[in-house]
């Protein structure tokens, strides 16, 4: 079964998505995909706290697209191919800033009620990840310490670039399979 494993970036905890990263693996480590796609952070939402976390902590990424909206539709159009594929979509730790993500991009194709009217409910309302998989579940299930800060590998750095960050998440993800 392939793996989906993904990772945002965002404008504080609860702020809106700029960057979105993924790896597709299969449970040997073989990888088929690697992408990163990043807006502006001064394009989407959040608080002023959250930007200037960002700042102190987050490095500049490249440009791929113009604002989140486009960043998601990137993400989703890759989502659905591997979901086709049987794939599963995996987090390091899906809350809050991954669920946002998600659940921004079915809102992104959620039609407006208009005049009292709608339009017929948009296909991204039953093609999100279910369940949406956590490494988190899994080292705890696998009795693992969930909080241990993991040394990382030159292609895991630097932190919080979200294609670094998922690589640092596959590594754990094919231990802990590795071991079950």
């Amino acid at each position: 079964m392939p793996w989906m494993v993904f990772d945002v970036e965002s404008i504080g905890l609860h702020g809106e998505g700029y960057a979105v990263a993924w790896v597709v693996v299969d449970s040997t480590g073989r990888e088929f995909e690697a992408r990163r796609e990043a807006c502006p952070p001064a394009e989407a939402t959040g608080t002023e706290t959250g930007r200037a976390w960002v700042r102190d902590h987050c490095p500049a990424l490249p440009i791929t697209r113009p604002n989140p909206q486009e960043v998601r539709r990137e993400f989703w159009t890759a989502w659905l191919r591997w979901k086709d594929q049987g794939a599963a979509l995996i987090a390091d730790c899906g809350w809050p800033v991954e669920a946002r993500f998600l659940a921004a991009c079915v809102d992104d194709a959620r039609p407006a009620v208009r005049g009292g009217r709608s339009v017929p409910e948009s296909s991204r309302e039953f093609t999100g990840p279910y369940p949406l998989h956590e490494l988190a579940s899994l080292l705890v299930g696998a009795k693992q310490d969930r909080w241990k800060k993991f040394a990382r590998l030159p292609d895991e750095l630097p932190e919080h670039d979200p294609l670094a960050d998922v690589r640092l998440t596959v590594r754990q993800l094919l231990e802990v399979l590795r071991r079950t």
